[in-house]
Order: structure tokens, then C-alpha cells, then sequence
């Protein structure tokens, strides 16, 4: 009997060592590769890994706690690819956009029709309202760094720039010297040339979206 119960202590007390030995390699796992947990954290804050339902929520929100005035996101499909897009109030020639594959959002983006003197403030807000959406842990202050770091990078002769920030997102802009119309995007790419095609895009071709699409967009005068 007492053998039964000393083969029934030692039992316990082994279960307890090894779940004790268990939690300490935790730990230890854990204090040896921190990053490997703060990665998987913010990952999870990343634009791309959301679902489009989840990127539209975060729009929403950001966009009433930084106060950019949006109407909701529809849905629209242009040259074979996916888009929603939604208008920005009180700016008619302004509109955020998404792309996206699948379940997935490739690449966000802003565009602005005309860019002057008179609407610079009002569009570094709204750039900063979508560097938030790309990535839920960036402050405003370093959401404004992050364009300004940008802007301090336009060539000369073509007005564009890209940063690969420290979240992996690649940011970008680019100016069209001609029209004045701007485009900022957010994407998640290792393909420098893929991010460039972005600014291609074009809303106004009348050959492939309808008039009705064109007044939701804001490209119409």
C-alpha cells in the first residue's frame, strides 16, 4: 500500500516537473526570439493581412477619428481587375481606393485629381488617415514622418518617390506635372516595378467605365 501510494506521489511530482520544464523552454523561447513575436503581432496590424470586409471597418473608423469625411466603399471592376473605392466629402476629385486578389487587398491607394497650393494641408491628412489603415500601429506623428520622408524624395525631373518602411509595406507617390493629379499608395510587395504600375491606373478611360461610374468616382468635371 505505501508502495502504491509513493508510485502515485512520484508520478504527480514527474507531470509537474515536465509541465514545469515545459513552461520554461516557453519562456525561454520567448526571451531568445522576442521579434519573432512582436513580428507576428504586427503582422496582424498589416493591411494585406485582413479581409476587405476588415480594410473597409478600419477605413471607417480611422477615417471618423482622424475626420476625413468618406461615403461608403462600392465596388468596381475596371481592365480585369477588383476595386472598391470610396469618395471622399467635400473633395469631389478625390477618392481611396483598394485593389485586391481573391480574399486579399494587394495595394491601397489615394487619388487626387489636382493638386495646388490652396489643398496641401487637407491632403497630408488624408494621406496620413491611409498610412493608419495600412498599418493600425502607426501613430499620426509617425504617419506625418513617413510623408514627409517621401516627399524629401521626389526626383527633380519625375515627380515620384518610394519608401520601403519598417513594416515592409512599400509607400509611394507620384505627381503627374501635367494635370497635377496625385496618387499615394500602401503596398505590401517585394516587386518595386509591380508598386510603379499603381499611379498607371485610370479611372477616366470613358471607353471602359460608364458615366454613372465616372460621377461616383468624382473624375468628371
Amino acid at each position: 500500500m505505501l508502495n502504491k501510494k509513493m508510485n502515485i506521489i512520484l508520478l504527480f511530482l514527474f507531470i509537474f516537473m515536465a509541465g514545469c520544464d515545459k513552461k520554461g523552454s516557453e519562456a525561454k523561447e520567448k526571451r531568445d526570439n522576442p521579434e519573432n513575436i512582436q513580428s507576428k503581432t504586427a503582422k496582424e496590424n498589416i493591411f494585406s493581412n485582413n479581409s476587405i470586409e476588415k480594410i473597409i471597418e478600419i477605413f471607417s473608423k480611422k477615417s471618423k477619428s482622424n475626420k476625413v469625411s468618406i461615403e461608403n466603399f462600392e465596388k468596381l471592376t475596371y481592365e480585369n481587375k477588383n476595386y472598391y473605392y470610396a469618395k471622399i466629402h467635400s473633395r469631389g476629385n478625390a477618392v481611396y481606393a483598394l485593389d485586391y486578389s481573391g480574399l486579399s487587398a494587394t495595394s491601397i491607394f489615394l487619388k487626387v485629381n489636382n493638386v495646388n497650393g490652396a489643398n496641401l494641408g487637407i491632403i497630408e491628412n488624408m494621406v496620413v488617415n491611409l498610412i493608419q489603415v495600412s498599418d493600425e500601429n502607426i501613430k499620426d506623428s509617425e504617419a506625418r514622418a513617413i510623408y514627409t520622408k517621401i516627399l524629401s524624395n521626389l526626383g527633380e525631373k519625375e515627380l515620384s518617390s518610394l519608401l520601403t518602411y519598417t513594416n515592409g509595406i512599400i509607400y509611394g507617390i507620384r505627381i503627374d506635372p501635367a494635370t497635377g493629379e496625385l496618387i499615394f499608395f500602401a503596398r505590401e510587395s517585394e516587386d518595386e516595378k509591380a508598386v510603379t504600375s499603381i499611379p498607371k491606373l485610370n479611372f477616366i478611360d470613358k471607353k471602359k467605365i460608364s458615366e454613372k461610374a465616372l460621377t461616383k468616382l468624382g473624375e468628371s468635371n
